[in-house]
């Protein structure tokens, strides 16, 4: 009986001591956990084809390199939105052969999107998803790319997603980075175990959820450190794109787990809360070496965040198991209005959950955070 778990490894040049090093062996990342996760459940109304047009954007700020061709995709791939009774309603993006010369592409060899669309906020991220798909098939143009790394492109475009949604239309990312955070859960949990039974036992049958896993921890890692030339070449690469994460194989881990602070359990008394608190505050602080808090005496720092906390001007933000995410602290005028604004995070990759938190409990805070600090609202691409 054929092993076509090792067939899916050589196709997509990979081996099970890669896929055991990152998914298996160690604690997924906890910022990929969807611990802390909240925001609101419905955004606001978007259409199907706003919501494509939203992927159009996102992706020309992120990959300006790739800016014809996706004005190419967004304005000429056959597409539908529409849900059909009786099926399940799972989204596809289907390649359909030969696109010929790059000056002949016609409609009826462009790739096909289908993308049965309700509206929700997880829609609005497939919808990414499925553009970001159709933009590599059309960009690698004959050379048809391996499965793992066509999710890899897919899952840098809702990446590129989120970023832009942070500066573009705020209002938009709790909805979004909950959602982000909920796929989480599909992709490293059921997804990821499907992919374990097949490295612990083999398979015969194909589960295209084998994908998912690593690729979701590629994208992530490739949101980070690529630059927008080396992503477009991704796009573009084809067959060829195995060799352009092959640099990923020579590493301990492809997301080490950076963020090691405490929780902070319950306890009884207010004081002994208090203290704990002001720990995590100060214990954040020293994230920030180059920030200047921690240039301060401990005294006055610590005063001052006391200060804080008394006139409920700073926000804690913690996760479900209670492990600080980062805080905001604000200064008012005497008419109310905000004249200082700072913030810490553990680290970068825990900032979506921050603002989402912040989003719940201070909308005004959150609003003017994600207003004057867009920097810290975004999901870093390097130029």
């Amino acid at each position: 009986m054929a092993d076509i778990f090792s067939e899916w490894l050589r196709t997509n040049r990979v081996d099970d001591a890669f896929l055991r090093r990152n998914l298996t062996d160690h604690a997924l990342p906890i910022f990929l956990t969807g611990a802390g996760a909240s925001g609101r459940s419905v955004p606001p109304e978007i259409s199907g084809e706003a919501a494509w047009e939203m992927a159009a954007q996102a992706l020309t700020a992120g990959i300006p390199e790739l800016s014809r061709l996706i004005r190419f995709v967004q304005t000429r791939v056959p597409r539908s939105f529409e849900v059909q009774q009786g099926r399940d309603g799972r989204a596809f993006t289907y390649d359909r052969g030969d696109r010929g010369d790059r000056g002949d592409r016609g409609r009826k060899t462009l790739p096909f999107v289908s993308c049965p669309y309700r509206g929700t906020a997880s829609d609005i991220l497939t919808v990414a998803h499925e553009f970001s798909h159709a933009l590599q098939i059309v960009g690698s143009v004959r050379s048809t790319m391996p499965p793992l790394s066509r999710e890899v492109c897919a899952f840098v475009g809702e990446q590129l997603l989120l970023g832009w949604v942070r500066q573009a239309r705020p209002a938009l990312s709790p909805y979004l980075e909950t959602a982000w955070l909920t796929d989480n859960s599909r992709y490293l949990g059921t997804d990821l175990q499907s992919l374990r039974t097949a490295l612990e036992c083999g398979s015969d049958t194909y589960d295209y959820a084998w994908n998912y896993p690593i690729a979701r921890l590629l994208a992530q890692s490739i949101g980070q450190e690529w630059t927008r030339k080396k992503i477009a070449a991704l796009f573009r690469s084809g067959e060829k794109a195995p060799a352009l994460l092959a640099d990923y194989h020579d590493r301990p881990r492809i997301l080490p787990q950076r963020y090691v602070l405490p929780g902070m359990q319950d306890t009884d008394g207010t004081v002994a809360s208090l203290y704990r608190q002001i720990g995590g505050l100060l214990l954040l602080d020293l994230q920030y070496p180059d920030a200047g808090a921690v240039d301060h005496s401990i005294g006055d720092r610590y005063a001052r965040l006391l200060q804080s906390m008394q006139d409920r001007s700073v926000f804690l933000a913690l996760d479900r198991q209670q492990v600080p995410l980062g805080y905001v602290l604000w200064q008012h005028n005497g008419e109310g209005k905000t004249v200082h604004l700072e913030h810490r995070i553990a680290c970068k990759q825990r900032l979506p959950d921050m603002l989402a938190s912040l989003e719940s409990h201070c909308p005004q805070i959150a609003m003017e955070l994600r207003r004057t600090e867009p920097t810290a609202s975004s999901r870093g691409i390097r130029q």
